[in-house]
């Protein structure tokens, strides 16, 4: 998906991937993020924000939820994470990072509340009235007042599957009435997912009805009273999109994919946040004509189509081939690629692809590496998932 955009705009990050795969300082089934445009992107994004008096919540779950990545994100201008469960939140929460979001897509358990208000998160996103009611009994017995987001979905709304849930916005004044009277919480805004696609032309990103949902709930938590101070409107967030966002009403977003330049329109326009990221394995074996990759993070929405593959920086960028999608339903032990009829390819060449990710969902190790765009690279940090 992003092979052909990374080629072009970020070459040094392929040449880098190949090297360390080569010389064995990594491992097949490697991530690799360049850590200088990670910077660079979290720097135009936070700059973006500000601009736009828009706040951001940092998205780690593409990128592995390593606290390592966190710090660099943090430390280049975009401060609070957002965690999308509470074992993503602990891990961040037990590193120093600071907790903007919690809840949103999954809600902590009933008795994980306690740990999650320790970590005093600026907002925790509710489903419904009894989560909110097993919050604020947990709140009201450690003595604080926890803000909350409420999850607000439409009859025509966008919604993954796996990610369903959240209170149906003809019921959202009669929840409100419950819920506002509940002693340790404070409702002070709503969020809903994903409220931006990719549109038919490929050109923009548009909004979905999840938007029109989004903002229909301000106004009916406005006409009951509620001072709103967050609208969160999370997906495709780049320095593109941020302006749209906020000139619709939206005050908070979480970039994820954007850090890493692999938003969809990225695959189609280019913005300032340059690719950062790929995946690198190595061929194990010739199998009914055509060959195997070593796997193991690969990603069942990836849109992956094709790699690279070689054993030489002279020639890599030129060693396309195509890749075929492991059905979901079996466990990537191997990634079948095609025999090319330009070139040969031999046991133990490296295959680099860039494609949509999901760490961690994967068993994929992490590398983070610094000095590629300068030409000195250098691996800072290498998670192994084992």
């Amino acid at each position: 998906m992003f092979l052909n955009v990374t080629k072009r705009r970020n070459p040094a990050l392929i040449h880098t991937g190949l090297s360390l795969h080569q010389s064995g300082a990594i491992p097949p089934n490697t991530y690799v993020i360049d850590v200088d445009n990670l910077k660079k992107n979290t720097r135009k994004l936070a700059s973006a924000a500000q601009q736009n008096d828009m706040e951001l919540y940092f998205m780690t779950k593409q990128l592995g939820r390593i606290p390592k990545v966190a710090e660099i994100i943090a430390a280049n201008g975009i401060k609070k994470a957002v965690a999308v469960d509470f074992d993503e939140g602990k891990v961040l929460a037990d590193h120093g990072i600071t907790i903007g979001n919690i809840g949103h897509l999954v809600q902590p358990g009933k008795n994980q509340w306690y740990e999650v208000l320790s970590w005093k998160p600026e907002v925790v996103t509710i489903f419904s009235f009894e989560r909110a009611k097993q919050l604020s009994l947990a709140a009201e017995s450690v003595g604080v007042k926890q803000d909350i987001l409420l999850k607000v979905t439409g009859p025509n709304d966008k919604i993954y599957q796996g990610q369903e849930g959240g209170i149906p916005i003809e019921k959202l004044a009669a929840n409100i009435d419950h819920i506002r009277d509940l002693p340790g919480i404070s409702i002070v805004g709503v969020t809903s997912f994903p409220n931006l696609q990719l549109a038919e032309n490929k050109t923009k990103m548009v909004p979905t009805a999840n938007m029109d949902t989004l903002l229909y709930a301000v106004k009916i938590l406005e006409a009951k009273g509620i001072f709103v101070k967050q609208v969160n409107g999370p997906s495709g967030t780049s320095t593109e999109t941020i302006p749209f966002l906020r000139n619709k009403g939206v005050t908070h977003s979480e970039p994820g994919h954007g850090l890493t330049g692999t938003t969809p329109i990225h695959v189609y326009k280019d913005l300032p946040e340059k690719p950062a990221i790929i995946y690198v394995s190595e061929i194990s074996h010739e199998s009914n004509g055509n060959y195997q990759v070593i796997a193991g993070g690969y990603y069942g929405r990836s849109k992956m189509e094709g790699c690279l593959v070689g054993h030489s920086k002279g020639n890599i960028l030129d060693r396309y081939t195509n890749a075929q999608q492991n059905n979901p339903e079996v466990i990537d032990y191997y990634g079948m690629i095609e025999r090319p009829s330009n070139f040969s390819i031999e046991i133990g060449d490296t295959a680099i692809f860039a494609f949509r990710t999901q760490i961690f969902v994967t068993r994929a190790h992490v590398a983070l590496v610094q000095g590629i765009q300068s030409g000195d690279p250098k691996v800072i940090h290498l998670e192994r998932k084992w």
